[in-house]
């Protein structure tokens, strides 16, 4: 579990609209993570950069995404967003 301030999940919910636009489904080992900072960013994966943790995979965004029914333009609103935001904090595997 990831504990996040408000301002850190309005962030990673934009991160997730980025890192969803920037890699497809086809792209499950990217990777959304969290550096010491409390800072979200994404990469190609398998691996976050040195010294970041991975917050999750995009095969784990288009799991939580079905399991939980959300849709890509879901995201587009502020609310669901953050909702969606939160859960992938809930969810985090932070290895």
């Amino acid at each position: 579990m990831l504990k996040t301030s408000p301002a850190q999940v309005k962030e990673l919910g934009e991160r997730i609209v980025s890192f969803l636009d920037s890699y497809g489904p086809a792209d499950g080992d990217a990777v959304l993570f969290v550096d010491d900072e409390g800072r979200f960013g994404f990469d190609a994966g398998p691996d976050c950069p040195a010294g970041c943790r991975t917050v999750m995979n995009r095969a784990g965004v288009d799991r939580l995404m079905v399991l939980h029914g959300y849709l890509p333009q879901d995201l587009g609103r502020a609310d669901t967003r953050a909702a969606f935001a939160e859960l992938i904090g809930e969810n985090a595997w932070l290895s």
